[in-house]
C-alpha cells in the first residue's frame, strides 16, 4: 500500500511549500478549496533543534488542515534526525525534506538542492529523519543543479534507498531558479525507475497544465505552487477534475476532448465567481493574528494582496496601495476598496 492510500486524502492536488506564502492562513484557505494535502513553509532543523525564533509561526496549524505536511531542511543526519523527533511535529502526517530550495543563502549552507550533488548523504538524511520521527517521509528535489545535468533519477533513487515514502519533482535545475519552464521529461524518468509514488510539481496553473503534466508524467499526485496564489479556488477545479478518468479527459490521440476543455472551463469560471476575496483576506488576517504581531501580518498580506489582484484591471492599484499598508486596518482597507 502506497503513502497515499494510507492518508485520508480529498484529493491528489497538493499545495507547495511556498516560502513567504504557504503560511498558516494561506494553507487553511486552501484546504478549505479542496487542496488534499498542504505543506508548511521550510523550517530549519537546527532552528527547532536549537528553539530559532520564528520556528513556532511557520508550525501553526489550523484544524481544518486535516491532512498536512511539515517541510523540514538541513544536511546533517543527526540535526534530522533530532528534528523530527521533536514533538512540535507530532500533529503532521508527513515529514517532507527541502531538497530543492535554490536560493543562494541555502544553498552555499550545504542545504536544500545543494544536496542533490549528494547522493550518499541524501539517503542517510531520508534514513536518520525516518528513525527520528516514525512516520512517512518525503523528499522534494529539482531536476538538479546545472542546467543539462540531471540528477533527478539519482537523487530519488538515494531517497528510495534511505525509505522515502514519496518523492516530489520540480523539475528545474537550480541554476534556473524559478525561471524558464519545468521540463516533465525528467519526471517521468523519475516516475519510471521508483517503485514509490511520485508527486509532479512545476508549472501547473489551470486546467490546460494539468491536463498535459497528467497526460505525460501519470504521476501519483500533483502539486501546485505559485499557481494556487491569489487562487486558492484553484485546487476545487482541478480536484474535480484529477476525479475524472483518462477516457473522459484525453482523446485516442492524446488530445484533450472538446467535453473535458468545456467542464474545465465551467468549473472555473463558477469556482472563480463564487469566490469572495475579500472574505478570504479577513479569514486568512485572522489566522495570522493568532500567531503574528500586527505588523508583521501586514507586511506577510502585501504579497498576498498583489496576488489576489493580479490580471484584474486593479492590479497596478493593489501594487502602490499595498506598499503602504502599515497595519490590519490597512489590509482590509485595500482590500474592500479593490478586490470586492
Amino acid at each position: 500500500m502506497n503513502l497515499f492510500d494510507t492518508l485520508n486524502l480529498k484529493s491528489r492536488i497538493f499545495l507547495a511549500p511556498l516560502a513567504g506564502f504557504s503560511d498558516a492562513g494561506f494553507r487553511a484557505l486552501c484546504m478549505e478549496h479542496g487542496a488534499g494535502l498542504t505543506y508548511t513553509e521550510m523550517v530549519s532543523a537546527k532552528g527547532l533543534c536549537f528553539g530559532g525564533r520564528g520556528t513556532e509561526p511557520l508550525l501553526f496549524t489550523e484544524p481544518v488542515c486535516t491532512t498536512r505536511a511539515v517541510q523540514l531542511f538541513g544536511c546533517e543526519p543527526e540535526f534530522m534526525k533530532k528534528a523530527a523527533a521533536d514533538e512540535r511535529l507530532a500533529g503532521f502526517d508527513i515529514v517532507d525534506i527541502n531538497m530543492g530550495c535554490p536560493v543562494k543563502k541555502v544553498f552555499s549552507n550545504g542545504d536544500g538542492s545543494a544536496l542533490m550533488a549528494h547522493p550518499a548523504l541524501i539517503e542517510d538524511i531520508v534514513r536518520a529523519t525516518s528513525e527520528g520521527c516514525r512516520r512517512p517521509v518525503t523528499v522534494k528535489i529539482r531536476a538538479g543543479i546545472h542546467q543539462g545535468e540531471v540528477l533527478a533519477v539519482e537523487c530519488a533513487l538515494a531517497a528510495e534507498r534511505g525509505g522515502a515514502a514519496a518523492v516530489t519533482v520540480h523539475p528545474r535545475f537550480r541554476e534556473q531558479m524559478y525561471a524558464g519552464s519545468a521540463d516533465h521529461t525528467v519526471t517521468v524518468k523519475v516516475k519510471e525507475a521508483l517503485t514509490i509514488p511520485v508527486i509532479a510539481n512545476g508549472d501547473i496553473s489551470d486546467a490546460e497544465s494539468y491536463f498535459a503534466v497528467r497526460r505525460m508524467t501519470r504521476a501519483d499526485a500533483y502539486m501546485v505552487g505559485r499557481g494556487a496564489l491569489g487562487r486558492p479556488w484553484l485546487f476545487e477545479v482541478l480536484g474535480a477534475l484529477d476525479s475524472l478518468s483518462d477516457d473522459d479527459i484525453y482523446s485516442t490521440d492524446g488530445t484533450i476532448r472538446p467535453d473535458a476543455r468545456a467542464y474545465a472551463d465551467e468549473l472555473a469560471s463558477k469556482s472563480k465567481l463564487a469566490f469572495d476575496a475579500v472574505d478570504a483576506v479577513k479569514r486568512h488576517v485572522g489566522v495570522l493574528l493568532k500567531i503574528m504581531p500586527e505588523r508583521t501580518v501586514a507586511n506577510v498580506m502585501k504579497l498576498h494582496l498583489c496576488h489576489y489582484a493580479k490580471n484584474t484591471p486593479h492590479a497596478k492599484a493593489v501594487r502602490l496601495a499595498a506598499a503602504k499598508v502599515c497595519d490590519v486596518a490597512d489590509v482590509f482597507a485595500v482590500a474592500e476598496e479593490f478586490l470586492s
